[in-house]
């Protein structure tokens, strides 16, 4: 008997998705949905910013917010992907509609590639867990900051590298050749958690680095006396 054929929008257009449903949320409303929730998320920042052990700088809220949106991304939309990968396509579920949408920039989501499953469950797990810790770390003035922040945007920036490279080695064979799909989806979706990752690790760095010349400095100190 021969396999059904089951017509989908995603490149390449021959790549098998043999239990793909059409998503009842369309592009707009998988927007508003996801704009939604990280609204929600940078609402609950807000709350926590207000009470936390000092007054923040505008920088360190910024951080706070990103890091609890990047936990939130991580740990629910990544998870559920790492945890449903192989029936993704079908399931009547408002994340699926969200991966179903995010798939026209990357079939991979679709076909359980085993780089991506592997990628997106370690970024769940490990990713949004040092998110968390690097938020708190603001929040509580903990010299856990920074290691967390450090170690949470280094994944962060590795995952996204890494991710992007594969589909750029094999011709971008994977993303719709259409504009907002290539550009909007694939490019600019990604690029924050390059950006930002980059100028959090100089940041962390910097304040390491200050830390431990001051620590050098007063143990050199406490030695002379």
């Amino acid at each position: 008997m021969a396999d059904i054929i089951v017509q989908h929008p995603y490149y390449p257009q021959d790549v098998p998705i043999p239990h793909y449903v059409v998503s009842k949320l369309d592009m707009g409303q998988a927007f508003l949905t996801l704009g939604s929730a990280i609204a929600a998320i940078m609402v609950v920042s807000g709350l926590l910013i207000g009470r936390a052990r000092n007054t923040l700088s505008c920088k360190d809220k910024f951080i706070v917010v990103w890091m609890l949106v990047c936990a939130g991304i991580h740990i629910v939309l990544e998870g559920y992907f790492s945890f449903n990968h192989g029936a993704l396509a079908g399931k009547d579920t408002i994340l699926a509609d969200l991966w179903r949408e995010y798939a026209h920039s990357d079939s991979r989501y679709l076909t359980s590639d085993p780089f991506t499953v592997i990628m997106e469950g370690i970024t769940a797990v490990f990713d949004g867990s040092f998110a968390v810790v690097a938020a708190y770390g603001i929040l509580a003035d903990s010299p856990i900051r920074h290691p967390a922040q450090l170690i949470t945007s280094l994944a962060q920036l590795y995952g996204d590298v890494l991710y992007m490279l594969t589909n750029y080695m094999e011709g971008f064979k994977y993303t719709n050749p259409h504009p907002m799909y290539f550009y909007g989806y694939f490019v600019l979706m990604n690029l924050p958690w390059i950006v930002i990752p980059v100028y959090l690790i100089i940041d962390s760095c910097r304040s390491i680095y200050r830390g431990m010349l001051i620590a050098q400095r007063a143990t050199s100190t406490k030695k002379a006396e």
